[in-house]
Parts: structure tokens; sequence; C-alpha cells
């Protein structure tokens, strides 16, 4: 094995790195989530909303909200990161790689009937 395909020591690889940023991009989007969210309601005020009565604590409701935002902040960053590694490849949006054009043909060589004269229709 060269020392060119070896990579950089020290250095994570693609999947690695991306992992890394959806769990960032998570934690950070959480935060913010959590920041927003916790200043307009106040947990101790949703104890009265539930329809089950059931007793958590304002530490509970703050963890359980900021889990709650992380995973959907972790998925859309997963999301995103997935399309961004199966998207189109380099030269794609030159127009090389990519499928031709479709034949685009006029509706009436399938269908006679478009052919007509609209006088006939009646």
């Amino acid at each position: 094995m060269s020392k060119e395909s070896q990579g950089v020591p020290g250095r994570w690889n693609r999947r690695k790195r991306a992992i890394g940023l959806v769990v960032w991009v998570g934690f950070l989007s959480a935060c913010a989530g959590a920041f927003v969210l916790f200043a307009v309601l106040d947990p101790e005020a949703l104890d009265d909303a539930w329809v089950f009565p059931m007793e958590i604590g304002r530490k509970l409701a703050y963890s359980l909200g900021f889990i709650f935002l992380f995973c959907v902040g972790a998925m859309a960053s997963a999301l995103t990161a997935f399309m961004i590694h199966t998207g189109p490849r380099k030269g794609h949006f030159r127009g090389k790689g990519g499928k031709p054009p479709p034949h685009i043909e006029h509706s009436a060589a399938d269908n006679p009937d478009l052919g007509m004269d609209p006088e006939q229709w009646r």
C-alpha cells in the first residue's frame, strides 16, 4: 500500500466526519430549540395540560424536551448529510454523466381524437 492511499494519520474518514457533524448540529439545534421552547413554556404549567395525571418534575421535563429536540435536529442533519453524500457526482451540473433529456412528442400523435377539429366535438 502506498503512502498516498493511507491518508493523513489522525484524520477521520468521511463517515466519521459525517457522524460527528450530525451529532454536533443536532446538539446545537437542541440547545437553541430548548432555549426558545422553555423561554415560552414553563414545565410546571404543563402538569395541568396532561390528560393523565403525571407528576414530572422540572428537570425531567427539561431533559425530555432537550432529548426530543436533539433527536429531531440529528435526524434533519443526518438527512442533509445523506443527501449531500449520495447526490450527483462532480460534473453533473455541466451535463456530464446525466441522463439524456426525455423525448417529448405532441399529444395528438398518440391519440387521434386530439387532432380533430373542435367543431367535430359537438
